[in-house]
């Protein structure tokens, strides 16, 4: 499992998550465990369009701000999905 801090400013705040990748499916991708203050607020997995979307989502944390956790992830592994034509 690889684990690395993600941070994000919002509203004269910023937010330090630590988001650990854990393979899945057969080792083809990754499912994402994101965490704040130590705790777990969500999990993350890809789609077919390599979009993460929030399969779990834990102790109320903001979507909003989720999603555009789940963004800055999608940039940094931007092909999440292998595609069955390579």
């Amino acid at each position: 499992m690889e684990k690395y801090k993600v941070k994000y400013g919002s509203d004269d705040k910023t937010y330090e998550f630590l988001v650990g990748e854990y393979p899945f499916k057969d080792g083809e991708t990754c499912k994402y465990t994101v965490f704040f203050e130590d705790r777990i607020v969500a999990s993350l997995e890809p789609d077919r369009n390599h979009v993460l979307n929030i399969c779990n989502k834990y102790s109320g944390f903001d979507e909003e701000l989720l999603g555009l956790l789940a963004d800055e992830i999608e940039y940094r592994h931007p092909n999440l999905i292998p595609d069955s034509n390579e």
